[in-house]
C-alpha cells in the first residue's frame, strides 16, 4: 500500500472525515484587508498535508475569489463554475504549502475579482465557509 497514490474516492472520504476533525477551526477575519486567520487543532503528521476548503456562495459570472498568502502569493482560485447545474454553492479544496502554517495558524488573503471592477474583499454570502482539512499524502 505504501508508495501507491490514493484513489479519488478515498481522498474524498478522508476529506469529509477530516473536515469533522477540524470543525473546531477558528476563523478570525480582518475584513478590511480580506485577511482571515485559521487555527488548526493539531499539527499534521508526516503522512498528512493541510489544505484549505473554501465554500463559495453565489458569484456572478466571470467573478472569482483569489486565495493567497498574507504576503500576496497566489495559492489558488475559487470560481462559480464546475459544480452541477442548479447548485448555488461549490466547495473548492486548495493545497497549502507547509510554509504558510506558523504556530498552528494559517493566514490567508481572500480577494474577489469581478470583470471590469477593482479587486476587493469578499462580501457577505460570497464565501459561505472556509476550513482547514487534513489530506493523506504518499511519497
Amino acid at each position: 500500500m505504501y508508495g501507491r497514490r490514493p484513489s479519488l474516492a478515498s481522498i474524498i472520504m478522508v476529506l469529509a472525515f477530516s473536515a469533522a476533525c477540524v470543525s473546531c477551526t477558528k476563523a478570525e477575519g480582518d475584513s478590511q484587508q480580506g485577511v482571515i486567520e485559521l487555527a488548526i487543532t493539531r499539527p499534521a503528521t508526516p503522512q498528512e498535508a493541510v489544505w484549505v476548503q473554501v465554500r463559495a456562495g453565489n458569484l456572478p459570472r466571470g467573478t472569482e475569489i483569489r486565495v493567497s498568502t498574507r504576503k500576496g502569493i497566489l495559492l489558488g482560485t475559487v470560481s462559480p463554475f464546475g459544480g452541477p447545474p442548479g447548485q448555488e454553492a461549490i466547495t473548492h479544496t486548495i493545497p497549502l504549502p507547509q510554509s504558510v502554517i506558523v504556530n498552528n495558524r494559517v493566514q490567508l488573503r481572500l480577494t474577489v475579482d469581478a470583470p471590469g471592477k477593482p479587486a476587493r474583499s469578499p462580501q457577505p454570502g460570497e464565501v459561505e465557509s472556509i476550513n482547514l482539512v487534513y489530506v493523506p499524502i504518499s511519497f
